[in-house]
């Protein structure tokens, strides 16, 4: 049996609201790197082995990886496809005041095709699922049986988890009643979900499989909740 812990990054900038960096430079802030250090104790103290660390190709998940890489001794894994969903025109929300940046970011979801792209160097909210699922299928299935910890992000989660549930997608509908379900369930700041991915089982039932689990493994009630979260 494999189990999976998916690590949500430290805090960033953006997620204070105080700048819209790209997706690929957005940094820790001094809470970030608190927050990745407290993350890492608990993995320690609670995991009873460490078999593998993987982190998405933004910086905030590997320096959120850092301090367990520093007491493990590990390095990590670069996993594509890991990353958070880039949904959003850089030049246009840069170009937007804070105060306007959050209905920008609504209407996407209110408003947008699952086909269609907010603008140029974004994905598609069918594009993203299709990346999730094929981690899923292609990636995780692959790693071998232990205690696996992946930093990754919070659209990310939400998206597994909404696929594991066999939720629809490839609609307008869906899009939207999956935002619904992500604002819900968004994992704070350095919180922690555990994926459990069984072995197939032997025996009379041989071939049989169980379906993967997953449930939150760590709540950070004291993270405060991103700014585009917080409502006036």
């Amino acid at each position: 049996m494999k189990k999976i812990y998916l690590v949500r990054h430290g805090q960033t900038v953006s997620n204070t609201g105080e700048k819209h960096l790209p997706n690929l430079e957005g940094y820790l802030t001094d809470l970030g790197k608190t927050q990745a250090q407290s993350g890492a104790d608990w993995l320690i103290d609670t995991l009873p082995s460490i078999d593998g660390i993987y982190v998405s190709k933004f910086i905030r998940t590997q320096q959120t990886a850092e301090p367990l890489l520093e007491k493990t001794g590990m390095e990590p894994v670069v996993i594509d496809n890991l990353h958070e969903f880039d949904y959003l025109c850089l030049d246009t929300m840069q170009a937007l005041p804070k105060h306007k940046r959050n209905a920008e970011a609504d209407g996407f979801w209110q408003q947008y095709e699952p086909n269609t792209t907010h603008g140029e160097q974004t994905e598609s909210f069918n594009q993203f699922s299709e990346r999730v699922r094929q981690v899923l299928d292609e990636e995780f299935s692959k790693l071998p049986t232990g205690n696996h910890v992946i930093y990754t992000h919070g659209l990310w989660i939400s998206m597994l988890i909404w696929q594991l549930l066999g939720q629809p997608l490839g609609t307008q509908l869906a899009l939207r009643k999956f935002r619904q379900f992500e604002l819900s369930i968004r994992a704070k700041n350095s919180e922690v979900f555990c994926l459990t991915l069984p072995d197939v089982m032997s025996g009379a039932k041989s071939n049989e499989t169980y379906p993967p689990s997953i449930t939150k493994a760590r709540t950070c009630h004291d993270a405060p909740l991103d700014a585009h979260l917080v409502k006036d």
